[in-house]
């Protein structure tokens, strides 16, 4: 069986902004969660985590100012 397809998220600038802040609360939390754990596996699955958050925050970012310099 094959995977499913997707069709893409389209989300308006007010959904963006308002994903983006809390992806930036997330990676907060996570950078304080990181910092406080002692095992190393769980920490290694946080840090994943957070590259995720980030990668994701900045893309939200990106396509706002794209959006934004375009309207």
């Amino acid at each position: 069986m094959s995977a499913p397809a997707y069709a893409p998220l389209s989300l308006s600038n007010e959904e963006l902004r308002i994903l983006g802040a809390l992806l930036e609360s997330e990676r907060a939390k996570l950078l304080v969660e990181i910092r406080h754990t002692d095992h190393r596996a769980f920490r290694d699955e946080l840090r994943h985590r957070l590259m995720v958050v980030e990668g994701m925050a900045v893309r939200c970012r990106e396509r706002l100012k794209t959006d934004e310099a375009i309207g």
